[in-house]
């Protein structure tokens, strides 16, 4: 089922008690009450937030964000004419929902980086993948489009 699909399909007080859950919250807070600051150790460990599918997100990435990359990835003439509907290896690229990188390390940072500078044809590792990965998709998507697109394909990569 597509992110964006499931994100819909699950109420939003089970977001909520997902996430109070995998914070190591057992209570509900009422809703008046605000939250303590988090302690200076935990500022410390790297920020992750849960997703429907139990994953977590990278720091700075919401399930908006992983939404909105959604609609642009799978958008007609967009990143799925390469990497198929879903990042489930289109004729040109390769399978985004394995979580095997050949370019890159996987991490947000690095699909953010690899969307905006893309592949020379020189560097690209497999023969039947016949045309270069060009910035940006070859789109003109700003700065948040990116974020957004790499968001979402991080989430494929990270569903298992």
């Amino acid at each position: 089922m597509p992110f964006r699909s499931l994100l819909r399909s699950v109420p939003a007080s089970a977001i909520v008690a997902a996430l109070a859950a995998a914070c190591g919250g057992s209570q509900a807070m009422p809703a008046a009450q605000a939250p303590a600051p988090a302690p200076a150790a935990a500022a410390s460990a790297p920020a992750m937030m849960a997703q429907p599918s139990g994953a977590m997100l990278p720091a700075g990435v919401t399930a908006q964000m992983v939404a909105d990359g959604d609609s642009l990835f799978n958008a007609p003439r967009s990143c799925n004419g390469c990497h198929g509907k879903g990042g489930t290896h289109g004729r040109n690229g390769p399978d985004l929902t394995l979580g095997k990188y050949e370019h890159i390390d996987g991490s947000y940072a690095s699909i953010v980086h690899i969307v905006t500078e893309g592949i020379p044809k020189d560097s690209i590792k497999h023969a039947e993948h016949r045309f270069p990965m060009r910035p940006r998709g070859g789109h003109n998507y700003d700065d948040t489009q990116v974020r957004n697109l790499a968001a979402y394909v991080w989430s494929l990569g990270h569903q298992h």
